[in-house]
């Protein structure tokens, strides 16, 4: 503490000798230094939640946020307008952001009516790299399931399509925006310090994937920094999109780009014409659901009548559980039910004739694009499900439990490539595979089919009965003939 009085720093003392009243001063003074330490590596964030109002507010379907991290964010982007209005008040700390109280969020969740939209991510992102360590995210998105109540994320992190936070997730109440600026890793690394673009594409095909309510949010929009080739083969089928807006602030930090055509001024910020706008809207064509968010009033009015999907809402949330289409669970390319199919069943304990005989026809199948749909459960079945991988073939698998909770990744690149879909008539409880799940898929297997292909039959087995009861065309095929090369 900067005394030398030798008492202050001999802590050690004989028995029975009593210490002198400074050192009990010093080690008081000592602890309260060291829970001051302890504020200062976790702050509290204590504004948390926020109604915003103005011109934003009136614009914004979803005004109300609640940031889980505040007062600094990593990510620490040179455009950001969250940091052009705190930095200069000396309330950004980009190396050690705030942190809200779970508890305190809790009793405001509690507070609000089922059905409630609030913004994760409204001034900092609430999955930046220090929520890895206090979970605080993580914890909230439980308590507003709990509670019915929806949440918007806007994130730069492809933490959010982790396996951890998918499982979390409520496909029903959970809305992700994951923000691209830049499709080039290296220049978007130049202004700003988040998950690198290519990942966070990464994150939200792998969302889209499983059935999320996801969006790429183009946000700021900014076409120089974009490869429209690579933006428009996202898969993903909605896009959000805001226009950068620039004040004094950013233009001095935000130094990348030419500032020349932001002419029109409104609301403390200068903008792009409409007319600018909506020419460089013309480039992004691949998205089904397209909005833009828009800060100006005629502009805004524009977008509303004229581009966004939703007139109501651009934001263009899921907000209602999407209707069955279907009477069974499904991820992958659902048009292919429409195609002629070709049922592939086989018993297990086929000879290596007969599998080869086998893998050479799902070679024929894939070389002519006939789609094959099957369990693929047996070892022949397995087999051939992997020929018609390899060879771009098309499948439908049947499963005998529930729906994949996360597409094994072996599946991945043939469901975006559109070349498979996966099937489950069975609920979320169904986890286990047992004769009576087996045989109900293989009758749901004969009944979507076409006709049907035989590798291998087992004398008195599942297959045998299935085939015997089938009033469809019926295919065994000859194991005895020499496989040939399939390539």
């Amino acid at each position: 503490f900067g005394t030398k009085r030798p008492e202050v720093q001999i802590l050690s003392l004989r028995p029975g000798k009593k210490a002198p009243i400074s050192i009990y001063r010093s080690l008081f003074l000592l602890s309260i230094l060291i829970m001051l330490r302890g504020k200062l590596i976790m702050r509290e964030y204590k504004s948390f939640y926020k109604t915003v109002s103005g011109n934003e507010g009136q614009k914004c379907y979803y005004p109300t946020r609640l940031d889980t991290y505040g007062c600094g964010c990593a990510h620490n982007c040179k455009y950001c307008y969250a940091k052009s209005l705190l930095d200069y008040r000396g309330f950004w700390n980009p190396s050690e952001p705030s942190v809200a109280d779970i508890g305190k969020i809790e009793r405001k969740i509690e507070t609000l009516p089922q059905g409630t939209v609030l913004r994760l991510g409204g001034m900092t992102d609430c999955f930046q790299p220090c929520e890895r360590k206090y979970r605080v995210t993580y914890n909230t998105i439980k308590l507003l399931n709990k509670h019915k109540i929806h949440y918007l994320i806007v994130t730069k992190s492809d933490l959010v399509a982790e396996d951890e936070y998918i499982a979390v997730m409520d496909k029903n109440l959970a809305h992700i925006q994951i923000t691209v600026t830049s499709t080039d890793d290296k220049l978007a690394s130049t202004y700003e310090f988040a998950t690198p673009p290519s990942k966070r594409i990464a994150a939200i095909e792998k969302l889209e994937l499983l059935g999320f309510d996801v969006q790429i949010r183009l946000s700021p929009f900014i076409s120089e920094f974009l490869d429209f080739e690579i933006l428009n083969n996202i898969h993903c089928h909605k896009a959000i999109v805001e226009f950068l807006r620039i004040n004094p602030f950013i233009k001095s930090t935000f130094t990348s780009i030419d500032f020349a055509k932001y002419t029109h001024r409104e609301n403390g910020y200068y903008h792009l014409k409409l007319k600018d706008k909506i020419s460089l809207l013309s480039q992004i064509k691949s998205f089904e659901e397209i909005s833009v968010c828009e800060d100006c009033t005629e502009a805004y009015e524009y977008w509303k009548n004229n581009v966004n999907y939703n007139k109501n809402d651009c934001c263009n949330l899921r907000l209602k559980a999407p209707e069955k289409k279907y009477d069974f669970d499904y991820i992958g390319n659902s048009e292919l039910l429409k195609s002629a199919k070709t049922a592939f069943i086989s018993s297990n304990d086929a000879s290596d004739n007969a599998l080869e005989v086998s893998k050479k026809w799902a070679f024929d199948m894939a070389k002519k694009q006939r789609c094959v749909i099957s369990g693929f459960q047996s070892k022949i079945e397995k087999e051939v499900l992997d020929v018609l991988q390899n060879h771009n073939g098309k499948a439908i698998m049947v499963l005998a439990n529930s729906i994949f909770k996360k597409c094994p990744e072996k599946y991945c690149e043939a469901i975006k490539e559109k070349r498979l879909l996966i099937i489950s008539y069975f609920d979320d409880q169904q986890i286990q595979i047992t004769r009576q799940t087996a045989e109900m898929r293989n009758k749901k297997v004969i009944e979507l089919c076409d006709d049907i292909t035989v590798g291998y039959v087992k004398p008195g087995g599942m297959t045998e009965k299935l085939i015997n009861d089938a009033k469809k065309h019926i295919t065994v095929l000859n194991e005895k003939k020499e496989a040939e090369d399939y390539g």
